[in-house]
């Protein structure tokens, strides 16, 4: 009995549910298995494969190439769709099988077993190994669905979809399959390294250190990273790891101190896996300060390696710290900068920090795409004319781009730059999504993402970034107050107002709380409702941002017109001084009814680049407007031209 050892495209297919088929109407099973087992005579021949045994209700094929295979399964679900139609699970791999007196072996039979285990009815799974043979067909289009350990096979396997149309893609809660029971999604905070230096100021270095890690760590798609607002918000607490890992439901915690004294630096890591309090891995690094890179480089790894983390799709030696810069002085510039940045204290203090750093490293790209934040941030936060701003930040991160263009942060700014100043939106497309292949579980990328959407009347897209966002750090003021307001713009409102309520019994005295739930319940006609959630705020509440700005557009509607023309005038007052959103004092125009003000605020805007002009099509607020004729036509013209 001779064997022989070859190389093939593999594939198994079964008809999902068949047993139940058969205990419902055995005439009816016997009809769609002799569908099933025609189709394949006819097609697998035809596309040079080979029929390799039927088994009940399954088959097992192979073919000489990925190509074959991967064609010749499209073709097969296609035509399994016509009476009596078959509901048929399809899974590909690629490897050496050796093949016996008709019937083949080996580990890579058994994985594509496990891959089809995975299907469901009309889909096609394939392994990486069969992606790879199919990079130059960019009209296969494939959607990656994670990275998983199967039973009795050793390495972890990335598993891909057939995602081009009329193709299901399997969603998280449909994946079942032959798994290892330590297969479950694999998850991570790392929480505010403590400052133990004796220079309370330094504070900033030792959170900077944790956030280097976070974003590292956030760049592997089979690791679940807590967002660094949501781990940072337990700074200071008495809460438990336990506490704290229930509540970013995650089961792993990395906590650290920082002591910084002149040129040494001491660096303190713990490890825990919270389920049962064990301490995977402590460890002290005391070393020069010019180590430090090195340091966030042996931390990252040590988390990966004691996990049991692979990393798929990296070269060998390859860190998941990418180091910013050589030179530890604009180092440290640059981590006081990201933290003035993150808390929008003082952004003028950030640019200082950061422009700083660059006369230290002229080649620090980070340290550019910090700067082209910090311009778009005085745009949205700090009413600087967008016509100055979004140039700098377009300059900014074209330079950063051109020295890295791996860091997933320069590629979600980009896309904002594209989208806002250069007015390209299917270029923004590309742009985030080139992030968050870079970095999956970047929480930042999918709320700009989300707002993209909505911007584009692409709700269910919208709503499916938001909640990610929200799931990657949920802690987040940010996330929590986008999540509702998204519901919010695609009129979503009872969801819209769960998250709100939730929000205003955790931040009471926040004003723009009460200002959306007001405006959401005006919206859906309590009136009464809206009237009360107002009372007690309208004395502090003028100011110069959009969500302020709802409450005295439903004033003039309740009746109030004498409260919509006062902040009118604060507007137009604070306009001499600084710039201020003319399409913001363009609605107030309009619910005032001095519509010839309220255009030519509108098309002051255009002039301006005014980033809000880009939300009214969306606004439900504008919703009675937008049905005037000049406005109608306004926007018609204006989203042509842009």
């Amino acid at each position: 009995m001779t064997s022989t050892r070859k190389l093939a495209a593999i594939v198994f297919a079964d008809i999902a549910g068949y047993t139940a088929i058969m205990q419902k109407n055995e005439h009816e099973a016997l009809q769609i298995l002799n569908h099933f087992r025609s189709d394949i005579d006819r097609l697998v021949p035809f596309f040079n494969g080979e029929i390799v045994q039927y088994y009940g209700d399954g088959c097992l094929l192979i073919f000489n190439s990925a190509l074959e295979a991967i064609k010749c399964s499209e073709k097969l679900q296609h035509s399994l769709k016509s009476d009596p139609a078959v509901p048929v699970r399809i899974g590909i791999h690629q490897g050496d099988i050796v093949a016996e007196s008709g019937n083949i072996f080996g580990d890579n039979v058994n994985i594509t077993a496990r891959i089809e285990s995975m299907s469901i009815p009309g889909s096609i799974l394939l392994s990486a190994k069969v992606r790879s043979e199919l990079i130059n067909q960019p009209e296969i289009k494939l959607e990656s669905l994670g990275i998983y350990e199967f039973k009795n096979v050793e390495d972890p396997i990335e598993v891909f979809a057939y995602a081009c149309e009329g193709f299901p893609v399997p969603k998280k809660s449909e994946i079942t399959g032959k798994f290892k029971s330590q297969n479950e999604e694999k998850s991570i905070a790392v929480l505010a390294f403590k400052n133990q230096s004796s220079d309370n100021e330094q504070e900033y270095f030792s959170e900077g250190i944790a956030e280097e890690i976070i974003y590292g760590l956030s760049q592997l798609d089979n690791l679940k990273v807590a967002g660094r607002m949501s781990s940072f918000s337990f700074k200071d607490s008495n809460a438990t790891l336990l506490e704290i890992a229930e509540q970013l439901k995650v089961k792993h915690v990395l906590e650290g101190s920082v002591r910084k004294a002149r040129n040494r630096i001491r660096v303190n890591v713990q490890l825990v896996n919270v389920t049962d309090g064990f301490q995977i891995w402590t460890e002290r690094f005391d070393r020069e300060m010019e180590d430090i890179f090195s340091i966030q480089d042996e931390i990252a790894d040590k988390v990966v390696r004691k996990m049991k983390l692979t990393l798929l799709g990296r070269e060998k030696g390859q860190t998941l710290i990418n180091r910013k810069t050589n030179d530890v002085q604009a180092y440290e510039l640059y981590l006081q900068g990201r933290s003035y940045l993150d808390k929008r204290t003082n952004i003028e203090l950030a640019l200082n920090c950061f422009n700083e750093a660059i006369g230290m490293d002229p080649d620090f790209a980070a340290a550019y795409t910090s700067v082209a934040y910090a311009y778009f941030y005085k745009v949205v936060f700090d009413n600087y004319p967008p016509r100055d701003g979004f140039p700098k930040a377009a300059m900014a991160i074209q330079k950063a781009l051109s020295l890295d263009n791996t860091i997933a942060e320069a590629h979600t700014m980009q896309g904002l730059v594209d989208f806002y100043f250069h007015h390209r939106p299917e270029k923004a497309r590309q742009e985030y999504e080139r992030a968050l292949l870079l970095q999956p579980n970047y929480a930042d990328t999918y709320r700009v993402k989300a707002y993209f959407h909505v911007m584009l009347n692409e709700k269910v897209l919208a709503i499916e970034n938001v909640e990610k966002s929200y799931e990657l750090d949920p802690l987040s003021f940010n996330n929590s107050f986008s999540r509702g307001d998204i519901y919010y713009r695609t009129k979503r409102y009872e969801d819209a107002i769960n998250v709100f309520e939730n929000m205003a019994k955790k931040y009471p005295q926040v004003v723009s709380i009460k200002m959306m739930l007001g405006v959401i319940y005006y919206l859906l006609g309590h009136a009464e409702t809206a009237k009360s959630l107002f009372s007690g705020i309208d004395k502090h509440s003028f100011s110069t941002n959009l969500y302020s700005n709802d409450r005295f557009v439903v004033a003039a509607r309740l009746g109030d017109r004498e409260l919509t023309k006062g902040h009118l005038e604060f507007l137009l007052k604070s306009r001499t001084e600084k710039w201020i959103s003319p399409t913001i004092i363009s609605i107030l125009y309009f619910s005032l009814g001095e519509n010839k003000n309220g255009m030519q605020l509108l098309r002051q805007a255009v002039k301006d680049n005014d980033p809000i002009l880009h939300m009214v099509d969306i606004l439900p607020l504008w919703d009675d407007y937008k049905s005037l004729p000049e406005v109608k036509n306004f926007l018609s013209s204006w989203q042509i031209s842009i």
